[in-house]
């Protein structure tokens, strides 16, 4: 079979087995089992089809078996597993990409590289290094800490290309995780490693490893098990299920750690911050890298990027503060940044071309200062200068990944330009910044959950958006991470006050298909607060969804009759929807509120408008006029109103005042209709003619006009005339 073949019997064997028809697929699977030449995955596909045939046969029997399930659940995890290593060994000939590439190079050095080996060197590591600190022999430190660097990456490496655990490998894995020698650093690069390994191919003992190091002692080591839990939970759902063991455990930790649930959630919402970054990069790049180069050239003044809507608001009695609608944008990067927000993503990635970045296990190192290129830059026992420099770089700014790249940045750099690039990175002060911060403060945060968690989900984004052989990895941060849909973590992840986190931060983020999705599932689980019907609300609105926003905003309405936000974006969705009474009911009952906002005012007279009761809405329109000076809306609405019920010379006043304001090509059409309709032909022409010039295309200016055509005549205008004006105009 050429690889082409293989890759489609493959899928369509595991499409297969995602629909239970395991009979056709352990049929698609035997042809590829008897090619690829590996006679013990050939007899374990044989007893399973074995196995498989015999229960069908006890069940046309009728015989009853109370087993059956189980026995059922264990057949086709078994047959994902095989279907996974018949692939990989057909693969293993034929494949250039890297992975089978490396297959291919390790099995010709597995003794030498074997996992005992590698855990024997780490445990010896410590002792090495606090030899040669002790004698300051930085040339003999730099040697040790290449080679201990060579083997963890060699380590790395064996990991991930190992599909399966026996028996052996998976007791010297739990040596690994029992060791007191090993370091925090080095055990969590292998948790890194099984983490990648389970990524490409499942594997029920890697698993079950993964689960027990929930338990370590260790942070850092900790939280990278569970981030690696969470992927690989996301990925391989489907199959989790099938393993009682497994459920067991994932139920078991529920109970034994008081904090399971709330780190999960945590993680889901780490990982959806990351999903942001490209959003992020965007605004940095396009808005505020522009920006400050305009200012710090002086070029011209800072540009206003942001918008401003009466209707399309954030409710400011809702908990998170999202400062005004004039919210400048390098306050929301500063927020976003304090948040957890991936900020450097932009600066750091050309910073990734370094050879150090050419080795997948070089994206997974935790920052330490005793790293051979962190102790080439800045030496065995950093002082001065270069003691700062290592502070700055364990400040807690930056992700392990950006941190090795500053080190190999200010390698090529003589050290006066080390500071001045890296006062321009941190836009400060370096010793202020550090002095700001404070190094318990520095030192807690880095080694605290939420600092570890934040950094680790950023490296791993790095990996799979810049890693040179990225497109051979499938990459969890571009699909959807809807997680308590998750049947695996639904049971851990719906509790109400965590789905009411990640809603509230997707809807931060304006995030809003994601976050109308969470707000649905709760309310479709009983939440019935008002706050979560306004939000739910507002995304439909977001969304031009105004039927749905509608439905929500009457439920938020109904669970908290009167309040002004509610009533105000629900008039908002039934005008859009031409819905106008209701609209103006709802305008009535804010005004009784508030009797003098002409916000409310102007709603109001906007329905009656729409409703033909062209009186009473010139009342509201005067109101606004005698109350605020040169209001183009009032003047509009009480021009159109007197052109309506014919009082001419008032109509003429006011669009006279319009003309002369900031008129707009709808304003040059109206007041036309206005001269048209009082007898003044040359006039009209030339309004007609302006509204032309104004209008973004002759068709819409055409689509203007014939709009009005049944009303101009109603007037007194001639459809004969009417056509005719067209042709002069």
């Amino acid at each position: 079979m050429d690889l082409k073949t293989i890759d489609e019997q493959f899928k369509q064997a595991a499409r297969l087995l995602d629909q239970n028809r395991m009979k056709e697929a352990l049929a698609l699977l035997e042809p590829m089992a008897q090619t690829c030449g590996d006679y013990q995955l050939l007899d374990e596909l044989h007893a399973v089809q074995t196995s498989y045939r015999y229960m069908l046969q006890y069940m046309e029997q009728g015989m009853n078996d109370p087993e059956r399930k189980t026995l059922y659940h264990d057949l086709l995890a078994k047959s994902y597993v095989l279907a996974d290593q018949i692939y990989l060994a057909s693969q293993e000939g034929l494949s250039q990409k890297y992975y089978f590439a490396l297959r291919r190079q390790y099995k010709l050095h597995s003794q030498d590289i074997s996992m005992e080996k590698a855990l024997a060197t780490l445990e010896s590591f410590q002792d090495s290094v606090s030899v040669n600190q002790l004698l300051r022999d930085e040339k003999k430190l730099i040697e040790d800490l290449e080679m201990h660097e060579a083997v963890l990456h060699n380590m790395f490496m064996t990991t991930w290309i190992n599909s399966r655990w026996n028996h052996a490998e998976k007791e010297c894995a739990y040596k690994y995780l029992s060791s007191e020698s090993i370091t925090s650093n080095d055990l969590s690069i292998f948790v890194s490693a099984v983490t990648m390994s389970l990524l490409n191919c499942f594997d029920e003992a890697k698993m079950l490893w993964l689960l027990e190091t929930f338990y370590h002692k260790d942070t850092q080591v900790k939280i990278r098990a569970q981030v690696g839990f969470v992927l690989v939970v996301h990925k391989h759902y489907k199959r989790i299920g099938l393993y009682p063991g497994i459920m067991a455990r994932i139920s078991l930790m529920q109970d034994e750690q008081a904090s399971f649930a709330d780190d999960i959630n945590d993680i889901f919402i780490q990982l959806l911050r990351s999903q942001d970054t490209e959003r992020i990069n965007k605004t940095m790049n396009e808005e505020i890298v522009p920006e400050v180069m305009k200012k710090v050239q002086d070029m011209q003044q800072r540009k206003n990027i942001l918008e401003d809507s009466d209707e399309m608001d954030m409710n400011p009695e809702w908990m998170f503060d999202l400062g005004s609608k004039l919210n400048n944008k390098m306050r929301k990067i500063g927020e976003l940044q304090m948040e957890g927000g991936d900020v450097n993503m932009a600066t750091f990635s050309h910073m990734k071309r370094f050879k150090f970045f050419e080795s997948m296990s070089n994206w997974f190192y935790p920052f330490e200062p005793l790293h051979s290129s962190v102790v080439r830059t800045l030496g065995i026992n950093p002082t001065g200068k270069s003691k700062l420099e290592l502070k700055f770089l364990q400040i807690g700014m930056f992700c392990n990944s950006d941190s090795y790249s500053l080190i190999f940045m200010m390698q090529q750099m003589a050290e006066d330009q080390r500071r001045i690039v890296l006062e321009q990175i941190s836009s400060n002060n370096i010793e202020g910044l550090i002095q700001e911060a404070g190094s318990d403060k520095l030192s807690s945060y880095t080694t605290s959950p939420i600092g570890i968690r934040r950094f680790y989900i950023q490296d791993l984004y790095r990996f799979f958006k810049l890693f040179p052989l990225k497109g051979e990895f499938t990459d969890p941060f571009s699909s959807k991470l809807a997680l308590y849909m998750n049947p695996i973590l639904s049971p851990i992840l719906q509790e109400p006050h965590l789905l009411q986190k990640a809603a509230d931060f997707q809807f931060k983020a304006e995030r809003y298909n994601e976050a109308i999705e969470t707000y649905a599932f709760m309310i479709s689980k009983g939440a019935n607060v008002s706050d979560i019907y306004q939000r739910a609300g507002f995304c439909e609105q977001k969304r031009r969804n105004y039927e749905q926003a509608i439905n929500y905003y009457e439920k938020a309405d109904i669970a908290n009759t009167g309040n002004a936000w509610t009533l105000r974006h629900l008039a908002a969705c039934y005008r859009h929807q031409s819905e106008f009474q209701k609209a103006l009911d709802c305008y009535e009952q804010l005004l009784k509120k508030e009797p003098e906002n002409l916000t409310f005012v102007y709603g109001k007279a906007c329905c009656l408008m729409e409703r033909l009761q062209y009186e009473e809405a010139l009342q509201c329109f005067y109101q606004i006029d005698l109350t605020e000076d040169n209001n183009l809306k009032a003047w509009r609405g009480i021009a159109w109103c007197c052109f309506m019920t014919g009082k001419m010379k008032q109509a003429h006043k006011y669009y006279d005042r319009i003309i002369n304001s900031k008129p707009t090509a709808t304003d040059w059409l109206n007041a036309g209709h206005a001269s048209w309709c009082s007898g003044n032909l040359s006039q009209a022409l030339e309004r007609y003619r302006n509204a032309a010039s104004l209008s973004t295309s002759p068709d819409v200016f055409r689509e203007s006009l014939f709009g009005d055509k049944e009303m101009l005549m109603s007037k007194g205008i001639s459809s004969t005339d009417f056509l005719l004006m067209m042709e002069l105009i």
